[in-house]
């Protein structure tokens, strides 16, 4: 085929139905907008099309043409039927404009191919097996530049059509620009497509509202700019309690226009500045808090200086402690440390990052640039390796890659943990071992966990110390053993480990072979797999534990049995008090990403009820390298309390 140019009409043999896009930021009239892109289309029919209610903004039927667009509205534009006095046969639609919409479909390119799209945190994935036009493997893209909102993609594969790269891209949620069809974003000439780079112009449209970027020099916004968002009194109400989440409703303004990422002001009913935060997106969550309403941007704390603090607070952590050795540490926890949805964990010589928010991508680069220059090294003189992970919601599914090496990889690794493989390698605890599971091995799979749970370094710590005087200890929930590992070294006589999961409990008894040599003996553990309730429910009536441990899952399947804090919690609280003896421990956490359930509370009710003497019921929060951010609960990983029985 020959190559097709930039911006080239595609036909297609059947033509479509309906049209699906997203205007960008120029703001313009209905009316205007349906001159612009198809511009055969005559004023009365532009008129009739409206009247005919065949046109929906944001899923709401539009009937006038002089209303002006904002940025980011989506339009869906169902088409007629071609009418008597058109050529061709009665029910198509008419050609006039149809045909400009999309180039030869029944041609195929020689080799790769360009496209413009707008910007994806992705930078690599496959296409729909569908977009081949034979049985060989799936088409790849892959980001090659990005620039002004815009992503430019390289396209391989084998026989492809420019329809089949059309409905690709699109299928994965990242249509290409100028693809009126299947939502992409309007410009003018089609779909921005060619069989070679130099043939593809960017598109001259911006894609996004104007917003502030970090370091801007005005000391004040000009009075209306567009990246101002106004919110509804309830939300005013809980930012001003502390809360750094904004969620949309409807008295508030729509975030479609503006970049996840990007920074707002954020301002009341009034017009009253409430605070600076960043762009999420058009879900519920809409932004998240990035400062105080201060007037200028310099006025806020650069985010050079953010992890310096965050990197302040953590400094006992980063010593290296030959007596009491141990190097994992959570340097940055999200919006606790002044970054909103991003997470880096110190796993030996791996900076492990966890990007869980769209709002983060306006600064994680700047982050980790700076944590990069403020911690060149690991605190053991090795170079890091950083591996970066996007649990992010779209569109893309499984189709992408979201998980990449950013500096370093495995051979930099190896030089630090010889111990490495294909899956992951060990690191040190207070002194004990423990293999983590990065999820290098996965890459269109990001996996939040990694096999050990660093808030719960403490508590581990803390129910270490109420084995020191021996006696059976069950581990509910178990995981991969680390409360269980902690207990054996802190003098447990017994431990049984008690989940579902045979791929964990594997695990766990690789943490314990890690240990033999501090003292650690594998004969003393035990592992049951199976379901916690029925473990109990089938236990001697007359057998006891010295302590337990419960951190269970917010909710799971469980063979026929489902398994939920909110109404399994109590009654197996229940059933593990019964299981105590005098003067036992019971460690209960509960996962949560909301309010908590007062488990201090439930404790005293259930002793109460089972009459039984209670010494004390401490808290046990997160370790501190996870710390809490007032009037945000979300925020908090867990509730945990110990309860010591006379």
């Amino acid at each position: 085929m020959e190559n097709v140019a930039n911006n080239r009409r595609v036909s297609v043999s059947a033509f479509p139905s309906r049209l699906c896009f997203r205007l960008p930021a120029r703001r313009d009239a209905l009316g205007g907008w349906l001159a612009r892109l198809l511009p055969e289309l005559d004023r009365r029919s532009r008129r009739d099309w409206i009247a005919e209610g065949r046109i929906t903004v944001d899923g709401r039927v539009q009937d006038r043409s002089d209303r002006r667009l904002p940025a980011g509205t989506r339009v869906e534009i169902a088409l007629p039927e071609r009418d008597s006095s058109s050529h061709g046969a009665e029910g198509e639609p008419d050609e006039r404009w149809a045909s400009r919409l999309v180039a030869e479909g029944s041609g195929i390119f020689s080799g790769p191919c360009w496209a413009w799209i707008e910007d994806t945190p992705w930078w690599r994935g496959e296409l729909p097996a569908s977009a081949a036009s034979n049985s060989g493997p799936s088409p790849t893209f892959e980001v090659e530049h990005r620039e002004s909102g815009y992503a430019r993609v390289r396209i391989e594969g084998e026989a492809l059509t420019p329809l089949a790269v059309l409905e690709g891209l699109a299928g994965i949620g990242l249509p290409v620009v100028g693809d009126l069809l299947r939502g992409g974003l309007a410009v003018e000439g089609g779909p921005a497509l060619a069989a070679e780079r130099g043939m593809l112009r960017r598109p001259g449209e911006s894609v996004w509202l104007s917003t502030w970027e970090d370091g801007d020099s005005r000391a004040v916004p000009d009075e209306g700019d567009e990246a101002d968002l106004r919110v509804s009194d309830e939300t005013a109400r809980a930012l001003a309690s502390g809360h750094p989440w904004i969620l949309s409703d409807e008295a508030s303004d729509s975030m479609s226009g503006h970049r996840p990422g990007a920074l707002i002001r954020v301002l009341d009913r009034r017009g009253a500045p409430l605070v600076w935060a960043r762009v999420e997106g058009e879900g519920k969550l809409a932004a998240r808090v990035w400062g105080d309403p201060v007037e200028s941007l310099r006025g806020l704390p650069s985010i050079e200086s953010r992890v310096a603090r965050a990197l302040a607070l953590r400094r006992p952590g980063l010593a290296v402690d030959p007596e009491n050795s141990g190097n994992t540490l959570r340097l940055i926890h999200g919006e606790a440390d002044g970054f909103p949805g991003l997470y880096v964990d110190r796993l030996g010589s791996l900076l492990r990052v966890l990007v869980t928010g769209w709002a983060a991508l306006g600064f994680r680069e700047r982050a980790l640039a700076a944590l990069a220059q403020q911690l060149p090294v690991s605190p053991e003189g090795h170079p890091w390796s950083v591996l970066e992970l996007l649990h992010l919601r779209g569109q893309a599914g499984n189709q992408v890659d979201r998980v990449r090496w950013l500096q370093g990889g495995m051979e930099t690794l190896r030089a630090a943990h010889p111990d490495l493989d294909a899956v992951g390698f060990v690191v040190r605890e207070r002194g004990l071992d423990f293999r983590v599971d990065p999820g290098w091995d996965a890459m269109r799979r990001p996996r939040p966990g990694y096999g050990l749970f660093l808030d719960q370094r403490d508590n581990r710590e803390r129910v270490a110390q109420r084995a020191v005087g021996g006696g059976r200890w069950l581990n509910l929930f178990a995981h991969t053993g680390s409360f269980s590992v902690a207990l054996l070294a802190g003098g447990a006589e017994e431990v049984i480990s008690v989940d579902l999961s045979a791929a964990y409990l594997e695990r766990l008894e690789k943490n314990l072979d890690l240990n033999r040599t501090r003292g650690l003996d594998s004969e003393r553990h035990h592992s049951h797999r199976g379901d916690v309730r029925r473990y109990l429910e089938g236990l001697d009536p007359a057998e006891r534990f010295r302590g337990i441990v419960i951190d269970p899952p917010t909710a799971a399947a469980a063979g026929r049995r489902f398994w939920s804090v909110r109404d399994d919690l109590e009654p197996l609280l229940a059933l593990c008090l019964a299981r105590l003896e005098p003067g036992g421990h019971l460690f209960v956490s509960q996962n949560r990403s909301g309010a908590p359930l007062g488990l201090d509370r439930l404790l005293e009710r259930i002793a109460r009820r089972a009459h039984r003497s209670v010494e004390a019921i401490c808290s046990a929060p997160p370790a501190a390298d996870h710390p809490t951010l007032r009037g945000f609960p979300e925020g908090e990983s867990f509730e945990g309390w110990l309860l010591d029985l006379r």
